[in-house]
C-alpha cells in the first residue's frame, strides 16, 4: 500500500469531516446497507470500503473553538491570534 501523506488546512479539514459524516449517513440509509431487525446480514461492500477509507483518513475529532472578541470569527482554543483580523487573543480559559 502507498504511504499517502495528505495535509489540509483547518477549514478544509472541517469541511472534510462534514462531508465524511454526510456520506456515512447516506450509506447507512441506502437500501440493504444496514441490517434490519429481521436480518443481521454482513456489511455491504460499500459500507466496508467506506469504513476503511474513514479509518485511513484518521480525521480525529473537531478542534475546540472560541470566538474572537474583536471580529467574532471562530478560532481554535490554542490560537494566540485571530486568523481573520490578526488581533491578539486572550489566553484560553
Amino acid at each position: 500500500m502507498n504511504n499517502l501523506m495528505l495535509s489540509f488546512s483547518g477549514a478544509d479539514l472541517a469541511r472534510l469531516r462534514t462531508l465524511v459524516n454526510a456520506v456515512g449517513k447516506e450509506i447507512a440509509l441506502a437500501p440493504g446497507a444496514a441490517p434490519t431487525a429481521e436480518s443481521q446480514g454482513p456489511q455491504t461492500a460499500l459500507d466496508m470500503a467506506w469504513s476503511s477509507l474513514v479509518e485511513m483518513l484518521d480525521l480525529g475529532g473537531a478542534p475546540q473553538m472560541r470566538e474572537c472578541p474583536e471580529c467574532g470569527r471562530q478560532c481554535t482554543v490554542g490560537a494566540t491570534r485571530c486568523g481573520n483580523c490578526w488581533s491578539r487573543l486572550p489566553a484560553a480559559a
